[in-house]
């Protein structure tokens, strides 16, 4: 937990008091035709699922050297790819159904890693755990998996779905249905200790977390349309807090340091991405003209994401306060 904070006061003094969006580079990163889907990032690396092969397989950019590299063969799908250290990891359907691959950058190798009967999908990747939903009973549990111990738990519920689990160093969080139409739920690893975060009857999903962070898209401010804002609990303090207040939707959060990421509809039903700062409360638009942008991921002052035809890099400046 020192580590986490640590982390945190680290990225206070690294990143400006706020951004201008005109100081924000954005670059296209991938390449060739095809459908680009799901990006991930971590470090100086980020990978995706792009079809331009025709079916979905795995691509890689590295950000300091600007080169693009397909990391995933053969004539079967893998796809929602995920990266932590030189570990790529994807769900992979050349057994039938979705199994765990990983490809290790380092020693140049692919390897499985869970291969069962049991679809497995949604997956999310920490340094140590891995964690994806599990459909073996048809609705969704969640599963927590330890590559070196080869050892799973599942996050049962009796017969309610549960689903979009995300992983810290620290923390399992994930949607659970076991009360309502969904709430968050945080799993302590080291604690062995089950904590439901939400407790309003309306759906809250998609959570992240980061260090002592989770953040999670809401829909207890809705009308009679949806209106999903996004909140975030502070496991230090144990308070909850709301981050945007909008008639439209802000949804599928990433959070890094003190940074969270966004999609948000607010302009004429487009789909932007937002960068909240949450030392000042800063929210700047990364994204702004006539496409739709997805499904981001943040890493130090990274964003990428997609338009589902390429993959984009959004990078925040760090020289100081503006």
């Amino acid at each position: 937990m020192k580590n986490a904070i640590r982390a945190v006061i680290t990225a206070i003094l690294l990143f400006p008091a706020f951004v201008n969006a005109a100081d924000v580079t954005l670059t296209r990163i991938s390449s060739g035709a095809g459908t680009k889907l799901f990006p991930d990032i971590h470090g100086g690396r980020v990978v995706w699922q792009d079809s331009r092969n025709g079916k979905a397989d795995i691509y890689l950019y590295d950000i300091k050297t600007g080169t693009e590299t397909r990391i995933t063969q053969g004539g079967h799908d893998h796809k929602k790819p995920r990266i932590y250290g030189d570990r790529i990891y994807w769900q992979d359907y050349r057994n039938g159904t979705s199994d765990i691959y990983m490809y290790d950058l380092a020693e140049k190798k692919e390897m499985p890693v869970v291969v069962s009967p049991t679809q497995k999908i949604d997956l999310a990747v920490s340094e140590r755990y891995l964690a994806w939903t599990d459909l073996s009973d048809g609705k969704g549990t969640i599963c927590l998996y330890d590559p070196g111990m080869k050892k799973g738990k599942l996050m049962t519920s009796g017969q309610a779905p549960q689903g979009f689990a995300a992983l810290s160093a620290q923390y399992l969080v994930w949607k659970d249905e076991r009360n309502d139409s969904g709430d968050i739920y945080l799993y302590d690893i080291a604690k062995g200790n089950e904590v439901r975060i939400t407790s309003d009857k309306e759906a809250q999903w998609s959570p992240a977390t980061y260090g002592n962070l989770v953040v999670w898209e809401d829909n207890r401010n809705k009308d009679v349309l949806p209106n999903y804002d996004i909140y975030l609990y502070d496991t230090v303090t144990g308070k909850e807090r709301q981050l945007t207040r909008s008639d439209a939707n802000q949804r599928f959060p990433r959070v890094w340091g003190t940074w969270v990421v966004f999609v948000d509809n607010s302009r004429a039903e487009a789909e932007d991405i937002h960068l909240l700062d949450l030392a000042t409360g800063k929210e700047t638009a990364l994204t702004r003209g006539t496409t739709d942008y997805y499904t981001p991921a943040i890493y130090g002052d990274h964003v990428v994401f997609s338009d589902l035809k390429n993959i984009y890099l959004a990078t925040i400046p760090t020289g100081g306060a503006r």
